[in-house]
């Protein structure tokens, strides 16, 4: 570990064994590929500062002519200059946090916030920056830098403007992240380095010297509170997220995007009872059977013309969701006024039927004609612009088709007479590309899925009951 100019910014901090040996390399590439919460982004801020003092201790810039006057110029040339970068700037966030911890008050010139950028004494810079537009990314070069998360980020990222910035001032780099799939960074970078069990062939690593792959698992982290976190995951997680996420394995996804989901668990039989108070009973595969008064219902909407158009009513009750019925149709208008002012057949009379039947709370739906939905809102149907997210809504709806090992049962089930919904659930694929599944579903088998996730993925974050916090 450094001791340049007798700073010890590592004082307080306990690190596990993972974490030492990442702090112990000398290589110029570092690439930590972890599972979520096992304190990877704590160690590369670490790793990233003291990387900074080796290269101030070196001499590393000089000779340099400082500028007269820091603070009247715009872009002055620094001595030393260094990139953090994350997905977006709202991720870069996460950085910055980790390195205020890291970086000793008195080392520290300026941090500017607005400009998203930190001086240190001696002419040396850091600038925090997003990768969600790569061709911003152009430099004149650079010492070294910290990608975090770097498998969210785009491959020309590093390949057509980091590797270049930093080949021009022999820079290093530290990488941060957990996998998504078997992508660019998994075999541009991590395949470099040498062998590590997570998921990708042995024989496929270049045993590059000048890289060095550190591998755990969220397990790895043994702070007590973090563990009991981490075990509810995996009883509640699907198990493919949970090989990713908390085991950190790159091969995980196969062909059905919900593969959790069994006919011979998830379909149910639904009869109305008591429309009045929204009673049903329900038949479960098993044959056992239940009387259930829904608490509210919230709806799922995907627009469409040529394509379905579709509106899901789910009835909630605790934490458990059941699709009662589906609405699913083809070239069917979203309004038709008569000359009279009465509704002809179109989406909003048949969508307000459905609203009389369950009373909505709200009915979640595709952002992408804002027209349809003021149209909607109109006519008093409570929709709303969704958050259409695909990965984490994804997520989100297989942790509800997993069974529980507590109870034995999901907490999604849908009624069959939806027969759309599980045709389209059975159907619903991940994209392929060169022989290997995505994470990334196919654009087909989707008018339900997307309005289920629609439906799911909000009511849960507005509720906060998402399965990761």
């Amino acid at each position: 570990m450094s001791l340049a100019l007798d700073l010890d910014p590592f004082d307080g901090w306990a690190p596990h064994a993972k974490q030492i040996e990442v702090m112990e390399s000398q290589v110029r590439n570092n690439v930590l590929n972890c599972g979520r919460r096992g304190g990877k982004t704590n160690v590369g801020a670490r790793k990233f500062f003291d990387n900074i003092l080796d290269d101030i201790e070196r001499g590393k810039g000089m000779p340099y002519k400082p500028p007269k006057n820091l603070k009247k110029m715009k872009k002055p040339k620094p001595k030393l200059e260094y990139w953090c970068v994350s997905p977006t700037y709202a991720m870069s966030e996460i950085q910055q946090e980790e390195l205020s911890d890291v970086l000793p008050e008195e080392m520290i010139e300026s941090w500017d916030l607005s400009k998203n950028r930190v001086w240190l004494k001696g002419w040396v810079l850091i600038q925090f920056k997003s990768a969600d537009n790569p061709k911003s990314l152009v430099g004149k070069g650079l010492d070294g830098v910290w990608l975090d998360e770097a498998s969210k980020m785009k491959a020309e990222t590093w390949t057509g403007y980091l590797s270049y910035a930093l080949a021009d001032k022999g820079g290093w780099s530290v990488w941060t992240t957990t996998p998504e799939g078997i992508n660019w960074f998994a075999e541009d970078i991590v395949l470099r380095g040498q062998f590590i069990d997570a998921g990708l062939e042995e024989e496929q690593y270049l045993n590059d010297p000048e890289w060095r792959n550190f591998y755990w698992t969220s397990l790895d982290n043994p702070i007590p509170e973090l563990q009991r976190n981490i075990q509810r995951m995996i009883e509640t997680y699907p198990e493919r997220y949970v090989d990713r996420e908390i085991r950190a394995k790159f091969n995980v996804f196969h062909g059905q995007v919900y593969d959790e989901f069994k006919r011979t668990t998830h379909v149910v039989d639904m009869h109305c009872l008591d429309q009045s108070i929204h009673l049903y009973e329900v038949i479960y595969p098993d044959g056992s059977t239940k009387d259930i008064t829904f608490s509210r219902f919230i709806g799922g909407m995907d627009h469409g013309w040529n394509d379905p158009a579709v509106l899901l009513a789910i009835g909630c009750i605790g934490e458990d969701y059941y699709i009662v019925e589906e609405a699913y149709a083809q070239h069917v208008n979203v309004l038709v006024v008569g000359n009279d002012g009465v509704l002809e057949d179109c989406l909003v009379k048949r969508y307000k039927e459905i609203h009389d039947r369950y009373s909505f709370d709200e009915i979640w739906a595709d952002p992408s004609e804002p027209e349809y939905i003021s149209t909607y809102r109109n006519y008093d149907l409570p929709v709303k612009e969704a958050n259409n997210t695909i990965g984490p809504g994804i997520r989100e709806v297989s942790t509800l088709y997993k069974v529980k090992s507590g109870t034995g049962r999901p907490n999604i089930y849908v009624n069959r007479e939806c027969k759309n919904e599980i045709k389209e659930t059975e159907n619903y694929k991940w994209k392929e590309k060169a022989g290997q599944h995505t994470e990334e579903p196919e654009d087909k088998n989707n008018h339900t899925q997307d309005s289920k996730r629609y439906a799911i993925y909000n009511d849960r974050e507005g509720n906060q009951g998402f399965a990761f916090g």
